[in-house]
């Protein structure tokens, strides 16, 4: 029985891994998108995970038309 707890933590940890990774990259894609730096931001991914995805929303677009033009 304890190797089936084993086993699924191993999943798990794998999981959380490529999740990891994978927002990494996104968030710095989309920060880079954003006008923001890819490198900051996959930084920033690689400490907090996926949460880093809603985060980059939360700053304003510096690409945008009227981005000094309230």
């Amino acid at each position: 029985m304890s190797t089936n707890i084993a086993f699924d933590a191993y999943v798990l940890f794998a999981l959380l891994t490529v999740a990891t990774i994978g927002s990494m990259y996104l968030a710095g894609r989309i920060a880079e998108r954003r006008g923001r730096r890819f490198t900051i931001w996959a930084w920033i991914a690689a400490l907090i995970g996926p949460l880093a995805l809603p985060l980059i929303f939360l700053f304003p677009n510096l690409h945008s038309k009227n981005a000094g033009h309230g």
